[in-house]
């Protein structure tokens, strides 16, 4: 892994505020808040894409890291040794509470992100995405959805993005919202020219009109570590039942505080 592993657009968000980065010939501080938003179908390889973001979030920067409303037990059992004390999962409605620069991974499950949630978890991502610079002293939000149409399009209006491109199914991709099918359509035709079938190792970065490979490290291979690998391809599976039911009735998320709460505070120095 390296610091440049990612194009310039990518790298802008993932690093915190005024870190210097090379584009070129050139270095330049990096922005360190906006949105990331990735977009593939049903197992397209959106979470597994964010792991190695925010692997590169914990070897390079000193953000800590915030794995949304994600169950307990892939906390204490999923997450690498050397992500461990950077890593918890407070609810995104809790983004007050956090004083840090933290990078939050989204997943837009179907449930509580989409544009038709008009009292719930979408809004508060509409809401939140122009002001997501002054928490926290700069947050970054990674969202991963099946497709841009689902999603409230204020959420994108209002601060600095970067979309990705993954595989989106052919049948999907016909219902995108109209001023995202030609980019998304650009990424599918970009990844067939190097790949077949949902072509995991790349993605198309939609601002840097870039193919880039991804390189995967070893604790999501499943079969070096099944137990672990799962663990974090498939987070939400591990929730309770009555947690799995309030997501899908639209209700709060429960999720127990992360044991690693108590250092959160002296993570930034």
């Amino acid at each position: 892994m390296t610091k440049t592993m990612f194009p310039p657009s990518i790298t802008n968000l993932l690093l915190q505020e005024g870190q210097r980065f090379q584009i070129q010939e050139n270095f330049v501080e990096a922005l360190g808040t906006g949105i990331i938003c990735c977009v593939a179908s049903a197992r397209g390889g959106k979470t597994s894409l964010a792991y190695v973001m925010l692997d590169y979030v914990i070897r390079y920067t000193k953000r800590p890291v915030i794995l949304d409303s994600f169950p307990q037990k892939v906390i204490d059992e999923g997450v690498p040794d050397h992500w461990r004390g950077r890593v918890f999962n407070t609810p995104f409605s809790q983004i007050a509470t956090v004083n840090e620069p933290a990078v939050w991974l989204v997943d837009d499950s179907g449930t509580h992100y989409n544009s038709r949630d008009s009292m719930g978890g979408g809004k508060l991502l509409a809401r939140t995405a122009g002001i997501l610079s002054h928490f926290g002293g700069g947050m970054t939000v990674i969202f991963t959805t099946q497709l841009l149409s689902g999603v409230d399009v204020s959420f994108f209006r209002y601060t600095n993005m970067a979309t990705i491109i993954r595989y989106v199914d052919r049948d999907v991709l016909k219902h995108e919202r109209s001023e995202w099918k030609e980019l998304v359509e650009e990424g599918q035709y970009q990844l067939n020219r190097v790949s077949s079938g949902r072509c995991l190792d790349y993605f198309w970065s939609g601002k840097d009109r870039q193919l880039v490979k991804v390189h995967f490290p070893d604790w999501l291979n499943k079969k070096i570590d099944p137990i672990k690998a799962d663990l974090m391809s498939r987070p939400m599976r591990y929730h309770t039942v009555q947690d799995k039911e309030r997501m899908i009735k639209g209700g709060s998320k429960v999720v127990r505080k992360s044991k690693t709460d108590k250092n959160k505070e002296n993570m930034i120095e």
